[in-house]
């Protein structure tokens, strides 16, 4: 899920939310809380794929001057 999905999941969430507590259903607010909740996790998760693989990147960079001082 690219970052402006996950904006728009929780917006959507968001939305969701409000819309249950104007017509006063508890689940559609408790479905926007949960939709918001997914979209900001998808975005962590995304975050910290994101940071793997620059110290995958950067222990490669280590492994080859590793090799050099051999």
């Amino acid at each position: 899920m690219a970052d402006d999905d996950n904006v728009m999941e929780k917006a959507k969430g968001t939305a969701k939310e409000v819309a249950g507590k104007a017509t006063g259903s508890d689940e559609l607010a408790k479905e926007g809380q949960h939709q918001q909740k997914k979209g900001q996790k998808e975005q962590e998760a995304e975050n910290l794929q994101e940071q793997a693989a620059q110290k995958r990147a950067e222990a490669q960079g280590h492994e080859g001057a590793e090799k050099k001082h051999q």
